[in-house]
């Protein structure tokens, strides 16, 4: 009898981790009016104008924000700055390259963080508030979100918008899970 309630505890505590990771955090406390005003905005605004406005496309390296001492204590810290970063990313204020630059940041939003802001990323670029190169960074697994390649959570999410963004060799590549076995090499 003590045998079968360990069994029966354990699969509950397995169910409940399952749906856990499962479900995506609900972002929609986020306010949507709210004005961007915080660390991460002013950091991005001082980041963008330190490199004399440049397009993202034109820097030697677009990840580069994730090589300063501000940005490694953000991306350290990404759940604290995913409201904003919402609110940045559907500001017309700032730049597709600002944006690009906030998605890099929260690449080690854990999981189910993750998932909720590749929900609320789907709406901004279906409303045309980011373009299809930001949506490509939220899509193509980096960060947290390469190691979770086989949840089938993330992998809904990821055929949903892949599609629209990626080219269709590659989204089979990451659905396979070769993308993983390649991304140490390849870098972010």
């Amino acid at each position: 009898m003590n045998r079968l309630f360990w069994v029966l505890l354990t699969i509950v505590l397995l169910l409940i981790a399952g749906w856990r990771f499962w479900s995506p955090v609900d972002l929609s406390s986020c306010q949507r009016d709210a004005t961007t005003s915080g660390p991460l905005t002013a950091f991005i605004r001082d980041y963008f104008e330190h490199n004399a406005r440049i397009d993202w496309r034109d820097m030697d390296d677009r990840f580069d924000i994730l090589s300063t001492a501000e940005g490694q204590k953000i991306a350290g810290q990404s759940q604290l700055y995913t409201c904003e970063a919402l609110q940045i990313l559907q500001s017309p204020a700032f730049s597709q390259s600002e944006k690009i630059f906030t998605t890099a940041l929260m690449f080690h939003l854990p999981i189910s963080q993750y998932m909720g802001f590749m929900d609320r990323s789907h709406q901004l670029y279906k409303e045309h508030s980011i373009d299809r190169e930001v949506m490509k960074l939220v899509v193509l697994p980096r960060g947290t979100a390469i190691n979770y390649w086989w949840l089938p959570a993330w992998r809904q999410r990821f055929t949903r918008d892949a599609p629209h963004v990626l080219d269709a060799n590659l989204t089979r590549h990451v659905l396979s899970g070769h993308y993983w076995f390649d991304y140490p090499g390849a870098g972010f």
